[in-house]
Order: structure tokens, then sequence, then C-alpha cells
């Protein structure tokens, strides 16, 4: 693919400190671990992410995911590749949720407040709770149809490392 960045012969894989890193940091790594070309994860535009925020109700995003937008935010599909969470999506799809849960008599509270940054197969979502008053990283949290609520991941940060891992079959979301 001529979009590909190949490594060099010899060349180590980068790395990244999974106590700390900057988005910035994090796509220069994705983009060299999966051969990823530039233009491939493109960026949300502040008035992409000022519409995202409306769409889902908050007035406000935690701190790495607003940069992980404005880096990467505008098509991260190739690290997620079976979910709905590219900008077009992020803007539609807590209200899809809300629609097709409560049309089932389902409970959509949890989604108050609620940043929904992923879906697979229309049911299966990766949500930060209380966006708008989370720290800086937020755990990440996975619900199946609003049941099966629970904390994922302890940080977007450990999410981020967990979607980037480069080894077959390391991506854990459940």
């Amino acid at each position: 693919m001529a979009n590909r960045r190949q490594r060099r012969p010899g060349e180590d894989p980068p790395t990244l400190d999974p106590r700390g890193f900057t988005i910035a940091e994090y796509r220069e790594y994705v983009e060299a671990v999966h051969e990823i070309g530039p233009g491939c994860l493109s960026r949300c535009s502040p008035r992409q992410l000022e519409h995202v925020m409306r769409a889902q109700g908050l007035s406000r995003l935690p701190g790495l995911y607003r940069e992980f937008l404005l880096t990467l935010g505008g098509n991260p599909s190739p690290l997620l590749p079976s979910f709905d969470c590219r900008y077009p999506d992020l803007v539609q799809i807590k209200g899809y949720l809300i629609d097709d849960l409560s049309g089932d008599g389902l409970d959509t509270s949890f989604l108050d407040g609620t940043l929904v940054i992923g879906l697979a197969d229309g049911h299966f979502l990766l949500y930060i709770p209380g966006a708008e008053t989370a720290g800086g990283d937020p755990p990440v949290w996975t619900s199946s149809d609003g049941f099966d609520r629970k904390r994922a991941y302890s940080s977007f940060r450990e999410f981020l490392l967990a979607i980037a891992d480069p080894r077959p079959g390391a991506v854990r979301i459940s």
C-alpha cells in the first residue's frame, strides 16, 4: 500500500512510556508500529470538536480525549476497525443509542453526561461517564445494550495503549 510507512531493516519499533505520553507521541507510535501512512489518521477541527460536544449534550470534554480528537480523532478507525468512532459517528451515536434503548423500553439515564466514544454492532459501546467533570485522563467504560456496565480501563491512556498494541489478538475490549 503506497500510504504505509515501512520501518527500515534493523530499525527498532518505537516505544511509548505507559505512565505518560502525549497524543502527538501516540500518533507517531501508531503510524510507525502499524505502518499507517500520513493522512490515514485524520484530525478533528476545533469546529468539529464543538459539534461533537453539542451533539452529545456536553459543554466540555476530558483533556486527553479532547487532545486525541484534535490530533487523530477524525478517523481513528484503523485502530478500532469494527467500531463506529470517527468524527461523523461521534455526532450521531449517542442519539442513536438513546432512541434504540428507549425504544426497547430500557433505561437510558446512564447516558446523561456521558461521552460515547465508540459503538460496535449497534449495541456494544465504549464511553466515559460524567465526561464534563471527569479528570484529564478518565477511565473508559463498556456496556452491551445498556447492561453489564463496567470500568474496562483505568484511564483513557490505558485504553489507547490497548488498542495500539501491535501483537495479534492483543486488544481486549470486554
